[in-house]
């Protein structure tokens, strides 16, 4: 349960970004992603038809620096919350995006503790992570589609992930669907750049479809939903 939780947290962070050039784009992905959480839970695996892989996930300008985020369970209310820091900066495009790698490590100490050894990334190419852990236990993660909506008030974004366990003698593979809205908490005030008495509230709706890739009849096996609220911190 908690390496699945640990690759779940993982993903909100990487991948990659939906760049439309039409407004009308952008329309049929909002239209797209109210209609996966109008599904919920009763949902089947996505057609990301206007997904880009080739760009990285950019975040509105209000994520830009250090959180400490507080993760809930909303099925299971008995599990413990899991915390962690995430970094958000801006990039040579001047575009706000994550800290894959730092970010990764930081939610994987929180997840798996001292079994895990290290989170590498692909050179090659941002949709692709390889998470290792003690006994010879490895995970291949890879991000085979997202949509995204251009909103500065608001992150809400679907991804698709093909996630393969290796351990010696055996292989698992699974797709996982990540759907992620959120948005500044209500009642806070941004002033300025000032964000330190500010938080971002949200939730992940979280759907697994098992190994069979590429089928498009495929039922969610296992859905689940976490809420996560971000404190602005100094480091």
């Amino acid at each position: 349960m908690k390496i699945l939780l640990g690759l779940i947290l993982w993903l909100t962070f990487q991948g990659i970004f939906l760049e439309s050039s039409f407004a009308l784009v952008d329309s049929n992905v909002r239209e797209f992603l109210e209609s996966r959480l109008n599904q919920w839970p009763e949902i089947y695996l996505p057609n990301l038809k206007l997904s880009d892989t080739s760009k990285d996930l950019i975040y509105p300008k209000w994520f830009e620096g250090n959180w400490l985020v507080t993760s809930q369970d909303m099925i299971n209310d008995s599990e413990e919350p899991v915390i962690y820091k995430v970094n958000f900066y801006k990039n040579y495009s001047d575009l706000i995006v994550g800290n894959r790698a730092k970010n990764s490590e930081s939610i994987g100490k929180a997840i798996f503790g001292d079994a895990l050894i290290k989170v590498v990334n692909d050179p090659q190419s941002i949709n692709n992570q390889i998470t290792y852990l003690k006994d010879d236990l490895y995970i291949d993660s890879r991000i085979t589609g997202r949509n995204q909506i251009e909103d500065d008030d608001i992150f809400f974004a679907d991804e698709l992930v093909i996630q393969t366990a290796h351990k010696p003698g055996a292989s698992r593979i699974n797709q996982v669907e990540t759907i992620s809205k959120f948005q500044k908490c209500s009642g806070d005030k941004f002033e300025g750049n000032n964000l330190k008495k500010t938080k971002i509230c949200g939730f992940q709706y979280v759907a697994s479809y098992g190994s069979k890739v590429g089928d498009p009849y495929i039922h969610a096996i296992k859905t689940n939903k976490y809420k996560l609220t971000f404190e602005f911190i100094e480091s």
